[in-house]
C-alpha cells in the first residue's frame, strides 16, 4: 500500500501510537509536532491524509487546515 498519512500532533505518545498503529496496517506515516512544521510538511509531501490536532504550538490546527485547503 502506497498511502501516506501525515500526523500533526504535539503529544509525543499520541503521535507514536498513531504512527505505530497505522504503520502496522501498511501506511507510511510522517510526523510533525507543531503547526508550522506540519504545514510545511503537508505542502511539501502532499500526503493522502492528514490527522490534525486542533490545539498545536506555533500555529493552531484550524489555521493549518485553512492554509492546506
Amino acid at each position: 500500500m502506497d498511502r501516506t498519512i501525515l500526523i500533526i500532533e504535539d503529544e509525543q505518545k499520541i503521535n507514536d501510537i498513531l504512527a505505530f498503529s497505522l504503520g502496522k496496517d501498511g501506511y507510511k506515516t510522517l510526523s510533525a509536532f507543531d503547526g508550522v512544521k506540519g504545514l510545511e510538511m503537508a505542502l511539501k509531501e502532499n500526503p493522502d491524509l492528514i490527522l490534525l490536532d486542533v490545539m498545536l504550538p506555533k500555529l493552531d490546527g484550524l489555521s493549518v487546515c485553512k492554509r492546506v485547503k
